[in-house]
């Protein structure tokens, strides 16, 4: 299937010229909508409207990876810098009177109480 780029902008509902972003945000808000698996009467559409995609992104330029200049550690390959994980994960769990427990709700009616050493 041969189509122009101003035809593809058209499937997409883009403007001609679109960035590589907006165009992909496009392609994901119509393929969620015209899937085969969502919408099995659409096939011919969402078969259009990948090859309009595939087509505009072999021509688009890649957008750079935009690098934060204030994340350590995509600036610094040093190992010693990266946070202990597990130590991190403790600090989440909270002090065991902070827990939270599942009511069933037949206990809850009846009157079940739950006791915690603490």
């Amino acid at each position: 299937m041969t189509l122009t780029n101003k035809r593809c902008y058209q499937l997409l509902g883009l403007p001609e010229g679109s960035s590589w972003v907006t165009v992909r945000e496009a392609y994901q808000r119509l393929a969620l909508a015209y899937h085969p698996d969502r919408n099995p009467a659409a096939l011919d559409v969402f078969q259009q409207i990948r090859a309009a995609y595939e087509q505009l992104l072999a021509e688009l330029p890649e957008p750079e990876p935009v690098i934060d200049p204030t994340d350590a550690l995509s600036l610094d390959t040093d190992t010693a810098r990266v946070p202990d994980i597990s130590r991190e994960r403790r600090g989440r769990r909270g002090s065991p009177s902070d827990r939270r427990f599942e009511i069933i709700l037949e206990g809850s009616y009846l009157g079940t109480s739950v006791r915690e050493r603490i």
